[in-house]
């Protein structure tokens, strides 16, 4: 047993997964302010590079999960006057430079995220000038040795590519943003249904023959948007993606026999989920701008393509000093990120209050301010790590408050056109 351990060990690639770095290229100051949280300003973006490169100086591969901009970034450049367009590529280029020099080794993966274009939020450009050139910016790093050849021509048709990984496996990377609920279409208007397309790719890209597994990566995750659930104080629940989209991501997703694992972000918070039978990790982000600590995390992934541990590592605002949490494994007792054991921690989480702790304290990223989930609707939040279909509304409690609106509605009607009636009635018998 104790050579086996060793084995596996030696045999670990070590990762890092970076999302959601929403970087400003315009905002000034020199320290990194915990009480006044914007995005990230270029000294928390040096900062943690040189923490992911003491941290992980051998990393493999390297994990960007989208959203490389600040918010509203068009406005932004638009003030300091500049072209978003241009703005947005040397912001693009500044992030690939500092990560080519901290990784002059390491392989990339990019997704591209709903804050990815300067044309505006939720939209994705098809095949324009802005795509050509973010795909000049980034294919020198992932098609380091030859890994995705076909790169910039895969990925201007939509943002989604494939890559071959250092081991048996392969990365097949998603433009979840074509899938979004609030999806506001392509800048250009060149392609109608640019997510339908993506789709069938997909498709064709699971059912190809291979001897190894894949790794997903997105930007916005299937299932169920917890946050925005509780936002409608759970008269509703609130999808991640457009229902067609999100079945038929978990119908491929139903057999984990080809899909390793699933990386996500978007959220900016630290979570698990299953998509259909695909353990699902979502990273929080760099960006502090929802009061939530900064962090990147470091991935122990086997050459057959499991992900056997994870590891946080976390800016906190507070003492302005970054710091190793402690690990999934550590965290929950369990070996590796599987489906079986993500099952077994979410029936752990419902049942040990002490537990459920450790994982609202994990999802909060360690930030004293932030408070997502509090005691009276923790089942919100703990029903979208396994509930990705129907279910979740009946799980969260959504589907109770909302056939009571419906009802008090109803009978609030009835109360009108009864009262209206008797208004009537009245004046009918007046007039006679």
């Amino acid at each position: 047993m104790k050579l086996g351990f060793f084995l596996i060990a030696a045999l670990l690639q070590h990762w890092l997964f970076v999302s959601d770095i929403h970087l400003d290229p315009y905002a000034s100051g020199s320290r990194i302010r915990a009480y006044h949280p914007g995005d990230t300003a270029e000294p928390l973006w040096k900062s943690a590079l040189r923490e992911m490169r003491a941290r992980v100086p051998d990393a493999r591969v390297i994990v960007l999960g989208g959203d490389m901009l600040a918010h509203d970034f068009a406005s932004l450049a638009r003030r300091n006057g500049a072209s978003p367009e241009t703005a947005a590529i040397a912001t693009a280029k500044g992030i690939a430079a500092g990560l080519a020099a901290a990784f002059p080794r390491a392989q990339f993966i990019v997704a591209l995220g709903n804050n990815d274009d300067p044309c505006g939020d939720y939209r994705s450009e098809i095949g324009g000038s802005y795509q050509n050139a973010l795909a000049r910016v980034w294919e020198p790093l992932v098609d380091r040795n030859g890994a995705a050849p076909g790169f910039a021509a895969q990925f201007v048709r939509g943002g989604y590519y494939t890559v071959k990984l250092p081991g048996n496996e392969r990365a097949i990377v998603l433009n979840s943003v074509l899938w979004s609920f609030v999806y506001r279409g392509s800048c250009s208007g060149s392609a109608r249904n640019p997510g339908a397309s993506e789709l069938t790719w997909l498709r064709e890209q699971l059912g190809r023959p291979g001897s190894g597994r894949d790794v997903v990566v997105m930007h916005i995750p299937v299932g169920y948007d917890a946050l925005s659930t509780t936002t409608t104080h759970r008269f509703l629940a609130v999808p991640f993606l457009n229902g067609p989209a999100d079945r038929a991501l978990l119908d491929m997703f139903g057999d984990d026999s080809r899909i390793a694992f699933a990386l996500a972000a978007h959220v900016h918070r630290y979570a698990f989920r299953i998509a259909g039978d695909v353990p699902m990790l979502i990273g929080s982000s760099i960006s502090p701008v929802y009061r939530n600590n900064p962090a990147f995390y470091a991935l122990e992934v086997d050459g057959a393509g499991t992900l056997h541990d994870v590891v946080p590592y976390v800016y906190d605002l507070m003492d302005g000093d970054w710091h190793v949490q402690p690990s999934f494994d550590a965290t929950y007792g369990v070996d590796d990120f599987t489906t079986a054991n993500l099952k077994a921690i979410s029936a752990r989480i419902e049942r040990d209050p002490s537990l459920r702790e450790k994982w609202i304290e994990a999802y909060d990223v360690w930030s004293w301010r932030m408070g997502d989930i509090a005691d009276h609707r923790w089942r919100v939040f703990w029903c979208a790590q396994t509930e990705q279909n129907g279910g979740y509304a009946a799980c969260a409690g959504t589907q109770n408050r909302f056939a009571t609106v419906v009802a008090v509605a109803v009978v609030a009607l009835l109360v009108a056109l009864a009262g209206l009636g008797v208004l009537i009635r009245r004046k009918f018998i007046v007039r006679r």
